[in-house]
């Protein structure tokens, strides 16, 4: 055994260094670099940051790119229309080969042989975005090479890739994932980092940035110690850009980080305690170390003693309501603070944590809720204002018949926060009998009023579920929203659906913990994964819906695996260190954050990577069965695999985007005309322009009126898509006049992924499904064809989190021909979303666990990136309205149906570029179009609608107000119709109202696939029943129109809510204006009828009788004047 056991070591270190050996010897190293940096040796991987943390600091833009955008008079860049500004900052990537005269001959061999780093920045919405934006956005941009400022003595100085680094609006916390383009002289694995925003910084008079809530500590080694005890890391998921790590001890100090400790400092806060202990708030502990911390994503929070304090960061990416700190507040003043609870998912744009107090208010729990920026802290009370002792103590009492002081004292350990679709806190509470020395736990949860089930077991069962001697003592709960699982931890670890408590409680215990230690923290990845640390600093692994629990530190996996890496030199796996904190990354990965120190005492934070397949495949290895088989001259060692499958792969997957909802764009920087290929700082600026407008565009998406083939691209180039020839010819041939040549198929869109994998998160709208098959083929372990028992083994089941609102079909398809199983899955929304949201709002969030049978830890797969676990694989569902959709006005649509139905069009005179113009006597037609921003395409909105006049104004825009609810009914309901105040109606309406379906409002209810004809009345007591020409062209009126399918339309879960401004010309006067106009012009009519006709007859009678009688001898009479002449000529 002992032979067998050194032979599995050399085994297992022969694979471990030959699969070290076919990996790439470098690495991508990423940072960023400030504009006035570029090619400078400040950007250099290989010195030191220039400023805090590595982190975006800055959240201005840069309006000096405008200027060289002037510059290209030949290039298809409208600098008149648009304004272009640049982004604070640069990616620069660089290989990272182990020494910087490796790297520089690595990275100058990749370049002459087309290695081109490409970078993948993934925008992560903000908790509260903005009303219909677009959610999910990745720019993959191409970088470009530039050469360092600092002379050298080659033809070929170093370099680096740049990238802009860029930055847009609801969005502080930003993913990076660099890889290869596929050519070069090694394959490069990808690598992800993660820049964030970080508000705690500002900037000194003398151009220095410094901590804005603390002072750094430069001297590590000073400060920390190894052999410090590990410390939790609690953060909103997803969400956080800077993090906290408390637990420093001696020194009112954090960690702060905002590339998850890829650059990490160490901050002294500037606070003052004041409080020393009181009989109400004793003093438990005095001490200077900050005990606890949490971040948010705009504020941090810190526990010191019994005080919480609250340090609002400067983001002004953000919607904050509320002006940054100048300045650590302490907040909850009245409490006397013994403990902070996290709730790191957060709800409705709201981010939550939980307050414990202490002292005399001992069993209070307090709710802190972070919305915008501003803070609000509820205490949990049920309806009779009792708390969650008190309603535990009363309740034991009246049931056991006690005096009040003969019951137990109480105290809240921890809670939790299920919020689905309303918030309930589940609070774990611990029972302190006055004589019993027994403890016992009881959960309760808070909807308005406490609910109490059954209490916890007092004691552990055995690994045979037998109850055992062990009294139960619990530290915490975690729960996880996604997959509806409470984890309650201890010297144990406990799980519970939360989503089945409507029928009871159940609770099942982890095997594999050893019953001696106890849980010090635990850590979920929200993806189907957790681990958690003991008192002793021991690691430990589980997955969610299984039923053990494993070591990874130590154990014999790790002892392999840190031996091995020891073999091949990273020192961030020596001995010499101290675990700070473990945590899991962005991607999902679980990290360790060190402490350690080097030969010369210097210290330094490290983060590293725990490869937890990894680690399990060694110990798993080292215990796998195995068959031997003695030849003449040695002995053959057969290793069998405990997998029932070898092989697995995807089929018939849709295109990812139609279901995770992630927008995608490919950038490339402009061509350079200089034969090197190399950039320059003012080609990079054109780069830094054409991206930040490009992303101008994507924010405009948002649009009210639209056309439905325009996208992002189209319109970035639509003023010069006649000249498109010509720039491509000029592109051909590489002709500029300032060297920088803009290549309109620089930017566009990817084509639909074809992946072979299942999406990162999947989003469906009401009764909509996602379908994809697995194909399992079965381990060949002889020679003899297989027969359908040979494959009965392998089975697969798809679990779902809450089945009232998913629904799975699965079908199984034996394939002998191909030695292997085919199962196709359906995964379906049943429709129990209640009522319709905007899109990516509110969103239900489930996970669809896909589980091959007798696979789990016994699946281990190579590939490209490391060791990953097969067999068990859990999918986030989101039901509700999928985030991307948007209903727009139709108007080119509107416009030829308008004239195609009336046979007619009298369009305005002066017509509006922005505002579409209809004229009053015709019919108004009106289509709308549902926009799928994700995938860039259009489908006519089909279903039932609502259509209000809710604004406008005559003659101007700027006489138009938005009506009140009031007037939107007076001027829109048919309940209303005898005011004589309508603006509108649809055809035939007013003829035959019961053929047509009304709200109980009065208002109209229209469908997407009718004519729907609206004829505009302009009623006498409306705001356009008389509206008076301002010149010689016809009245006009501007009309804001609200079109709402909420609660109209049964087809989706999405509101579609939206407004949009129309012009409409020629309006009609009112009936006493056309009356009084009428009378006005007979009273010109007569008038000019006296004048012509009765007028002239009188004056010629005049004069004739004044001759008669003034005049009786005609040779004296005076002759006639022009006038009478004229009169007499008439009247003859």
């Amino acid at each position: 055994m002992a032979i067998l056991r050194v032979m599995r070591m050399i085994v297992v270190m022969v694979l471990a260094l030959s699969g070290g050996s076919r990996a790439a010897e470098c690495e991508w190293g990423a940072r960023l670099c400030k504009p006035e940096h570029i090619s400078t040796e400040a950007c250099s991987l290989w010195i030191p940051v220039s400023w805090l943390n590595g982190a975006i600091e800055m959240q201005d833009l840069d309006p000096s790119v405008h200027a060289i955008m002037e510059t290209l008079t030949d290039q298809p860049v409208d600098t008149h229309k648009n304004i272009f500004m640049g982004f604070p900052y640069y990616i620069r990537v660089d290989l990272l080969c182990g020494s910087k005269e490796s790297s520089a001959k690595a990275m100058l061999d990749g370049l002459l042989t087309g290695l081109t780093p490409i970078v993948i920045v993934r925008f992560q919405e903000s908790s509260h975005p903005t009303r219909l934006k677009l959610l999910r956005l990745e720019v993959e941009l191409k970088t470009a090479p530039l050469s360092d400022s600092a002379p050298c003595g080659s033809k070929m100085c170093p370099f680096g890739w740049y990238a802009p680094m860029p930055i847009i609006n609801d969005s502080v916390v930003y993913r990076l994932k660099v890889k290869s383009n596929g050519f070069g002289s090694q394959d490069v694995p990808e690598k992800s980092f993660t820049i964030n925003v970080n508000g705690y910084v500002r900037t000194t008079e003398e151009g220095k940035t410094e901590t804005s809530f603390g002072n750094e500590i430069q001297d590590l080694e000073d400060t920390l110690r190894v052999g410090s005890p590990s410390r939790p890391l609690w953060a909103a998921v997803d969400h956080t850009p800077v993090l906290l790590l408390p637990g420093i001890p001696g020194l009112k100090a954090v960690l702060m980080t905002a590339t998850e400790f890829q650059f990490t400092s160490l901050i002294e806060v500037n606070i003052e305690s004041h409080r020393s202990g009181s009989l109400s708030c004793p003093q438990v502990e005095n001490s200077s170390m900050i005990q606890e911390a949490i971040s948010t994503e705009s504020s941090l929070f810190i526990r010191h003693n019994q005080q919480l304090y609250r340090y609002l960061g400067n983001y002004s990416l953000l919607p904050l309501k509320v002006p940054p700190s100048d300045a650590w507040e302490q907040v909850l003043r009245s409490v006397c603070v013994s403990g902070l609870v996290p709730a790191s998912v957060p709800h409705r744009g709201r981010e939550y944590f939980y307050v414990l107090g202490g002292g005399l208010q001992s069993g209070t729990l307090h709710r802190a809720e972070v919305y915008d920026g501003n803070m609000t802290f509820t205490e949990l009370v049920d309806s009779f204002g009792h708390t969650a002792c008190e309603f535990v103590t009363s309740l034991c009492c009246d049931m056991n018949r006690k005096s009040v002081k003969n019951c137990p004292s109480c105290q809240v350990r921890s809670a939790a926060q299920n919020a689905q679709q309303n918030v309930t806190d589940i609070i774990l509470v611990e029972l302190l009998p006055q004589q019993d020395h027994e403890h016992s736990y009881i959960l309760l949860t808070l909807d308005g009023d406490f609910h109490m089930g059954d209490p916890l077991p007092k004691f552990i069962p055995n690994e045979q579920q037998e109850s055992s001697s062990v009294e139960l003592k619990l530290n915490g709960i975690t729960f996880n929203p996604t997959s509806g699982i409470l984890y309650i931890w201890g010297n144990t670890l406990i799980c519970s659906y939360v989503l089945t408590w409507d029928v009871g409680q159940n609770f099942l215990f982890f095997r594999g913990f050893p019953l001696e230690q106890m849980i010090k923290y635990f850590i979920l990845s929200f993806d189907g994964n957790f681990a958690f640390v003991t008192e002793e600093e021991e690691l430990w692994w589980g997955q969610e819906r299984t039923d053990s629990v494993f070591r990874l530190r130590p154990s014999q996996g790790w002892h392999v695996f840190s031996s091995l890496q020891a073999l091949k030199g990273p020192h961030s796996y020596s001995d010499d260190y101290s675990t700070l904190t473990v945590f899991y990354d962005s991607s999902k990965e679980l990290q360790e954050v060190m402490y350690t120190v080097d030969i010369g005492g210097k210290g330094s934070i490290v983060k590293r990577k725990l490869p937890v397949p990894e680690i399990l495949y060694y110990s798993h290895f080292a215990q796998a069965p195995h068959q031997t088989q003695h030849l003449q001259s040695y002995s053959h060692f057969t290793f069998l695999s405990a997998c029932p499958f070898d092989w697995d792969y995807f089929e018939d997957l849709p295109h990812q985007e139609r279901f995770n909802r992630l927008k995608w764009y490919l950038a490339s920087p402009p061509i350079v005309t200089p034969p090197s290929g190399l950039h320059t700082t003012q080609s990079l600026a054109v780069y830094q322009g054409l991206l930040y407008h490009l992303l101008l565009l994507h924010g405009q998406n948002i649009m009210d009126i639209r056309d439905p083939n325009e996208s992002s691209i189209s319109r970035m180039w639509k003023d010069e898509v006649a000249y498109k020839d010509l720039y491509s010819y000029l592109v051909y041939i590489s002709e500029s006049s300032s060297g920088v040549i803009v290549d309109m198929e620089g930017f566009s869109h990817p084509d639909l992924s074809t992946t072979s994998t299942l999406p990162d998160r999947v989003y469906l709208d009401r009764t909509a499904s996602y379908s994809f098959s697995l194909y399992l083929r079965a381990q060949q372990l002889t020679q003899d064809p297989m027969g359908k028992g040979d494959l009965n083994h392998i089975r697969m089941s798809v679990e779902v989190s809450d089945y009232r609102y998913l629904h799975v079909t699965l079908s199984r398809h034996v394939m002998l021909n191909r030695g292997g199983v085919l199962y196709k899955v359906t995964v379906m929304d049943r429709g129990m979303f209640q009522g319709q949201v905007f899109p990516g709002e509110w969103l239900l969030s489930f996970s669809v666990l896909v589980r091959i049978v007798n696979s789990e830890l016994r699946c281990f797969h190579q590939t490209d990136h490391g060791m990953i676990l097969k067999g068990l694989q859990s999918v986030p569902v989101s039901i509700g309205c999928p985030p991307g959709n948007q209903l727009v006005f139709d108007v080119s649509t509107t416009l030829q149906e308008s004239m195609h139905l009336n046979k007619r069009n009298f369009s305005c005179i002066n017509p509006d570029p922005v505002t579409p113009c209809f004229y009053y006597d015709n019919l108004f037609y009106p289509f709308f179009l549902i926009q799928d921003l994700v995938l860039e395409k259009s489908r006519k909105f089909l279903g039932s609608f609502t259509f209000k006049v809710v604004g406008g104004g005559p003659y101007s825009r700027k006489n138009i107000r938005e009506y009140s609810s009031e007037e939107v009914m007076r001027y829109n309901s048919i309940n209303y119709s005898s005011e004589e105040a309508l603006v509108w109606a649809l055809e035939g309406f007013l003829e035959d109202s019961d053929s047509f379906n009304v709200t109980e409002e009065g208002f109209v209810i229209m469908n997407g696939t009718w004519n729907n004809g609206i004829r505009w009345l302009c009623k006498k007591n409306s705001p356009c029943g008389d509206v008076v020409a301002q010149d010689a062209t016809a009245p006009h009126f501007y009309f804001i129109i609200e079109v709402s399918n909420r609660d109209m339309d049964t087809s989706t879960y999405c509101d579609y809510t939206f407004r949009f401004e129309i012009l409409v010309h020629a309006l009609h006067m009112s009936e006493n204006r056309q009356l009084l106009s009428y009378l006005m012009a007979l009273a010109c009519i007569l008038g000019v009828v006296v004048f012509y006709c009765i007028l002239p007859q009188f004056l010629i009678t005049a004069m004739q009788n004044l001759k008669c009688h003034g005049h009786t001898d005609e040779s004296n009479a005076p002759a006639g004047t022009p006038v009478i002449q004229l009169l007499e000529r008439r009247s003859e």
